[in-house]
C-alpha cells in the first residue's frame, strides 16, 4: 500500500491539471464572441444567436 501511494498523488496532480485546462478553455471559449474575430466566425456567431432568438 505505501509504494501505491506516489502513483495516486501523480494521477490526482494529472487529474487537477485536466480540470484546470478544461475550465480555463471553456472560459476563454466562452469570452471569444466579446473578442473581436474574423469575419466568418463572428457570421458564425450571429446566425447561432438568431438560431436562439427564433426559438
Amino acid at each position: 500500500m505505501p509504494q501505491m501511494m506516489p502513483m495516486l498523488w501523480s494521477m490526482m496532480l494529472i487529474f487537477m491539471l485536466l480540470i484546470t485546462i478544461l475550465t480555463t478553455s471553456f472560459f476563454y471559449y466562452a469570452s471569444l464572441p466579446q473578442l473581436p474575430l474574423l469575419k466568418n466566425s463572428s457570421s458564425l456567431s450571429l446566425s447561432n444567436s438568431q438560431w436562439y432568438w427564433s426559438w
